[in-house]
């Protein structure tokens, strides 16, 4: 079985609903915006934001690996994954709260370019809850050891003009995806006919 050919185990502390991962080459920082309810990670050149599945002050674990193909499935305990691709300038990542004060720990692609990132975590509505029944009794503590996250990095081909790609869903049926197709392409044909008129 294959194996990741670097990996480092990371806390990081969750003050604002999500943590960075940026390229130390970034210039300038930017502030993403999470734009879909269920978008929970982003990537422009250079960055990554991650968003946990609450807002509650907490430190979730992330594992993040460079592997040099495609990783295999991580198997279970991992639920949920969204991948995008992601162009880096110098390929050391610091892995840094949104104002980017603290610096929770590096991370080295040793080659700069562009990437596939994959990011794994568990069910985000039973983290929610589990870190919300946590936040009543933490009091001024962080809550740890409730989320986590498996980051993984490996090459992807350099597309200049198309360095984020969109989110794939991990395990979803067939028949679903075909149901989705006929649905979207019902309601253009009554817009269409509704056009017409």
């Amino acid at each position: 079985m294959s194996q990741p050919i670097a990996q480092a185990t990371i806390q990081v502390r969750i003050v604002e609903g999500h943590f960075l991962i940026e390229d130390d080459d970034i210039d300038p920082p930017t502030f993403p915006a999470f734009e879909e309810a269920d978008d929970w990670l982003l990537t422009t050149d250079d960055q990554i934001a991650v968003c946990s599945a609450s807002g509650e002050w907490h430190v979730p674990e992330a594992l993040l690996q460079r592997w040099t193909t495609t990783p295999p499935s991580p198997g279970p305990g991992w639920e949920v994954h969204q991948q995008r691709q992601c162009h880096f300038s110098s390929g050391v990542l610091n892995i840094l709260n949104p104002a980017r004060e603290e610096i929770f720990g590096t991370f080295d692609l040793e080659t700069p370019g562009s990437y596939h990132v994959r990011a794994h975590t568990t069910d985000r509505d039973r983290t929610r809850r589990l870190l919300d029944h946590a936040a009543t009794t933490a009091g001024d503590q962080p809550i740890h050891g409730i989320e986590k996250f498996l980051i993984q990095f490996w090459p992807a081909p350099e597309h200049p003009s198309d360095h984020t790609s969109t989110a794939t869903e991990p395990h979803t049926p067939d028949w679903l995806t075909d149901v989705t197709t006929l649905e979207r392409t019902t309601r253009e044909r009554r817009q269409r006919a509704h056009d017409a008129h």
